[in-house]
C-alpha cells in the first residue's frame, strides 16, 4: 500500500468509502485549494457542489466563494461533512441524490451565473452532465474532476480517437478546457484510472442558431450509435435522405461521412436543413 494511502486514510479514519457511490476523495488542501482558484471564484459568486464527502473541496469552496450549496447523497459522511465546514456560515447542505432533487427550486437561490464545483461521482457522471446541460440553468462555468479519459472525451475534436456524442454535446453546451491532471494515487481510496480537472464555460447560447434541438439531438445519438455507419445510412429513417444529401453536399461532405468526421457547427447545419 503506497504511504500517500495510509497517510490519507489515517487521517480520515473512520470513514468508510462505498463503491457503489463512486467515492473517491480527495485530502491534498494545496491542491485542493490550486484547483478551486484555478476555477475564477470570488466572493461575488455563488457555487453548487455535488458530492461533497467528507468536505474537504467544500472547505475551500466556502473559503472563496460567497455562497455554496452543496448536496450529498451518503448520510454517513455528513457528521464528517459538518464538522470540517462548521466554522462557515455561507454553506447550505442538501441531503439527497442531485438526480432526484428539484434542481430548479434547489438552485434558485444561486441567482444567475452561478458555479457548479465538484469532484462528482465516477459512475454517474454522463447523467449528472446531460441533467446540468439539459437543464437550461443559468449556470456560468462547470468545473468538475472526472475520469481522464471522460475529461478527454470532452475535449475531444474531429479526427481525435475518442471524439464522439459526449465530444458533441458538449461543445454544443460549452467550451471544455483541461486544467490538470490528477493521478490516481492522490485519491483516498484511489480510483484504477487518473483522473482530471476540467472546465467547462457554458454558452449562453449555441454556436449557431438550432431551428429544431430535438431534431438535432435526435440525429446527434443516431449518428454516433452507429458510428461505423455513413451519415445517409445511420439516418436512414430519421431524416429525409435527400434533404440530408443535399445539405452535406452544400457543406462540402463527402457521400461517405461518417458521424465523428463533424463538428458541432456541421451538425447544426445538418439538422437545420433537415428541419425544413
Amino acid at each position: 500500500m503506497k504511504k500517500s494511502y495510509q497517510k490519507a486514510h489515517q487521517r480520515k479514519e473512520g470513514v468508510n468509502y462505498k463503491h457503489d457511490l463512486g467515492q473517491h476523495f480527495l485530502y491534498d488542501e494545496a491542491l485542493l485549494s490550486a484547483l478551486v482558484k484555478s476555477t475564477g471564484v470570488t466572493k461575488e459568486d455563488k457555487v453548487l457542489e455535488i458530492g461533497p464527502g467528507s468536505g474537504m473541496l467544500t472547505y475551500q469552496l466556502c473559503q472563496e466563494a460567497g455562497q455554496v450549496i452543496t448536496v450529498e447523497v451518503d448520510e454517513d459522511v455528513l457528521p464528517f461533512l459538518r464538522m470540517k465546514t462548521r466554522e462557515f456560515d455561507n454553506l447550505s447542505i442538501v441531503v439527497g441524490d442531485i438526480r432526484k432533487q428539484p434542481i430548479r427550486e434547489l438552485c434558485a437561490p444561486l441567482g444567475e451565473n452561478f458555479f457548479v464545483i465538484a469532484n462528482i461521482p465516477y459512475n454517474i457522471t454522463t447523467p449528472i452532465l446531460d441533467l446540468l446541460w439539459e437543464s437550461r440553468l443559468p449556470i456560468r462555468q462547470l468545473s468538475l474532476m472526472v475520469q481522464k479519459e471522460v475529461a478527454d472525451k470532452l475535449a475531444a475534436q474531429p479526427g481525435d480517437e475518442l471524439y464522439g456524442l459526449l465530444s458533441v454535446r458538449c461543445r454544443y453546451y460549452a467550451e471544455p478546457e483541461i486544467e490538470a491532471i490528477v493521478p490516481a494515487e492522490a485519491f483516498t481510496p484511489p480510483p484504477k484510472v487518473d483522473s482530471a480537472f476540467i472546465h467547462l464555460r457554458m454558452r449562453s447560447e449555441p454556436i449557431l442558431p438550432v431551428v429544431n434541438e430535438k431534431l438535432l439531438m435526435r440525429m446527434l445519438r443516431e449518428g454516433f450509435n452507429h458510428r461505423r455507419k455513413t451519415l445517409t445510412n445511420a439516418l436512414k429513417g430519421t431524416v429525409d435522405g435527400d434533404k440530408l444529401v443535399a445539405a452535406m453536399a452544400a457543406q462540402g461532405l463527402k457521400p461517405t461521412a461518417r458521424a465523428e468526421e463533424l463538428t458541432v457547427e456541421s451538425w447544426i447545419a445538418l439538422a437545420n436543413a433537415c428541419a425544413q
